[in-house]
């Protein structure tokens, strides 16, 4: 599946970094997050970063206007219904986790994939509690993304072979290819 537009949950660190990546790879991105100052101050985070590469001349001001403009910030879940691609970066809390994929199984099209950023909890019990088993995937960003190009895909027990394929295609965004790993 090709990817057009991606949202991200969780404006904090890491999605603001993910965000900055994803634009950067010339990707739509919407940032999501719960409050307006968590969501101002992730896409502060991704203009501060590109900011930085302006300044040792690394890219012009019209280039990083460009990528900004990529990224636009809501408050509402509603806003991701029509993305290809969801990575939430929300707090490591499985519960929290689940229900966020319950509430956008609601909302997203049938073919909208739902990753995790995290690093440590189980894929297939937040596939299993979100609706849709087969479109939920690990995609962990190593820290700090905009820097490390690398990205862990973990499926869970049933990630489609498809869902495999687009998050692997996906996170060689930062061109390197993913180390997979296939442990439940």
């Amino acid at each position: 599946m090709y990817v057009y537009k991606i949202g991200i949950c969780g404006a904090g660190t890491m999605g603001a970094e993910i965000a900055e990546v994803a634009a950067y790879a010339g990707l739509p991105v919407i940032l999501r997050d719960i409050k307006q100052e968590f969501v101002d101050s992730g896409i502060k985070k991704a203009n501060d970063i590109l900011q930085k590469r302006v300044d040792k001349g690394k890219m012009s001001q019209e280039m990083k206007d460009q990528i900004m403009e990529r990224i636009n910030g809501t408050l509402k879940l509603e806003d991701l219904k029509d993305v290809d691609v969801i990575i939430e970066a929300i707090p490591e809390d499985i519960d929290l986790k689940i229900k966020l994929f319950k509430e956008l199984n609601k909302i997203c099209e049938p073919h909208t994939i739902f990753a995790s950023n995290t690093s440590a909890l189980s894929i297939s019990k937040m596939g299993s509690g979100s609706g849709r088993p087969e479109k939920v995937i690990g995609m962990h960003f190593f820290f700090p993304a905009h820097v490390m190009k690398l990205v862990e895909v973990i499926p869970g027990i049933e990630t489609s072979q498809d869902t495999i394929d687009t998050i692997v295609e996906l996170s060689m965004i930062p061109e390197y290819p993913p180390p997979l790993h296939s442990w439940i």
